[in-house]
């Protein structure tokens, strides 16, 4: 796989990841729509940090962690590419359903301040942003790639992470919009569960001509 194909690839799977509802998806949205969008639009920038700390830390630490044990890029990428078929299948086995509430007011949210670390925290103790950064993300941390394509990674996780949650905060502090995501929730979970498969098992794919090799070795 070519370098541009790598990110391109790297984009798709992120955008995936940020759109399908989660834990930052809800805390964003409640926020926005219990309390204000100002609210809201710290809260994701909050979460936003927090994909950028993960990028950051996927792209120095675990590319040294790599070199030292050659084997565990692909053992993480295997068992990445796993968990997200895995959360394709949950996705479409339950497309439709609304995501649990969480009691805002007992959060503690009481200043522009506590929304961002309330959003940063949220992310950095996400278990799909930890199965993301371990899995996806580790392609283009390989020892193999020229430096610039880690910091492109990186990048594109900033802009994207950045752009998606601050436009998510400021959509759901509109009315009609809340409306509109309920009635066409099925629809987007279906497309969701198909295309995190779809990058799970490109994952998996990925690996046969590490496993072909190993073999012949």
């Amino acid at each position: 796989m070519n370098v541009t194909s790598l990110l391109l690839t790297l984009a798709g799977a992120f955008l995936v990841l940020i759109i399908s509802p989660g834990p930052n998806f809800v805390v964003i949205t409640q926020i926005s729509v219990s309390m204000s969008r100002v609210y809201g639009l710290f809260t994701g920038i909050g979460v936003a940090s927090g994909s950028i700390i993960w990028a950051i830390l996927a792209a120095t630490g675990l590319g040294l962690i790599f070199q030292t044990l050659p084997w565990l890029q692909p053992a993480l990428q295997f068992i990445g590419g796993l968990y997200l078929c895995w959360i394709g299948f949950k996705t479409l086995k339950s497309a439709g359903s609304q995501p649990k509430s969480r009691d805002i007011a007992s959060l503690g949210v009481e200043s522009i301040g506590r929304a961002y670390r309330f959003g940063l925290l949220t992310n950095l103790t996400n278990p799909k942003a930890l199965a993301f950064y371990t899995s996806v993300f580790t392609t283009v941390t390989a020892p193999d790639l020229a430096e610039w394509v880690r910091v492109a990674g990186v990048m594109i996780i900033a802009v994207l992470a950045m752009s998606w949650f601050t436009l998510l905060a400021t959509l759901f502090s509109i009315r009609w919009i809340q409306e509109r995501y309920r009635a066409a929730k099925r629809s987007v979970d279906l497309i969701t569960g198909i295309v995190m498969m779809i990058f799970g098992g490109k994952l998996l794919l990925m690996l046969l001509p590490f496993i072909h090799s190993t073999v012949s070795y």
